[in-house]
C-alpha cells in the first residue's frame, strides 16, 4: 500500500515537471493588445522590430530600484550609446532613452505597454503610429564586452532608422 502512494506521488512529480520543461521550451509569440486605440505588437523571439526608416525609435532601459553590476551597466552602455551615437536623432526627437524603475507605481503605464519584467532593454522602433516592441536578449551575453556591446546595439539602432 504504501509502495503504491509513493508511486504515485513520483508519478505526479514527473507530470509536473515534465509540464514546466514543456512550458519553458515553447517559444513565446507575438502579443498584440489595444493601448488607448493603437496597436502595441511585442515580440520575444526577435532581438530588434523587423522596421525600416521608423518615424521614432524609443529605447528603454527597465530596473528595479537596487540594480546587480550587469543591469547597471547595460543601461550605463545603452545611454552613451544613444547620447553619443545619435546626438542628432536625440536632439530632433527621432531616438530617446528611457531608465524606468519597475518599483515605482508612477511607472505603471510604460510597464504595461512594454509588458516588461525584471531588468530589461526594449527597443520601440515606431512606424506609422504603431509601436513594435521588442525586448533585446543579446545584450546580456554583450554586458562584458564594452566594444562588442557598443558595435552590435549601434548597428542594431542604425539598421531601424
Amino acid at each position: 500500500m504504501k509502495t503504491k502512494i509513493v508511486y504515485i506521488l513520483l508519478g505526479v512529480i514527473m507530470i509536473i515537471l515534465i509540464g514546466l520543461t514543456i512550458n519553458e521550451l515553447i517559444p513565446k509569440s507575438a502579443i498584440n493588445s489595444k493601448q488607448s486605440g493603437e496597436t502595441t505588437v511585442v515580440v520575444e523571439e526577435k532581438e530588434m522590430p523587423n522596421v525600416k526608416n521608423a518615424d521614432k525609435v524609443e529605447v528603454v532601459h527597465f530596473h528595479a530600484t537596487q540594480q546587480c553590476w550587469s543591469c547597471s551597466t547595460i543601461g550605463k552602455f545603452t545611454k552613451q550609446i544613444v547620447e553619443t551615437k545619435f546626438t542628432g536623432e536625440v536632439a530632433n526627437g527621432k531616438m530617446i532613452f528611457k531608465e524606468v524603475n519597475l518599483d515605482l507605481p508612477e511607472n505603471k503605464e510604460i510597464i504595461d505597454t512594454f509588458q516588461a519584467s525584471g531588468s530589461s532593454l526594449y527597443i520601440n522602433a515606431v512606424k506609422d503610429g504603431k509601436n513594435n516592441i521588442v525586448q533585446n536578449m543579446k545584450v546580456w551575453q554583450l554586458v562584458s564586452d564594452e566594444t562588442a556591446f557598443t558595435s552590435y546595439l549601434e548597428t542594431q539602432l542604425r539598421s531601424l532608422l
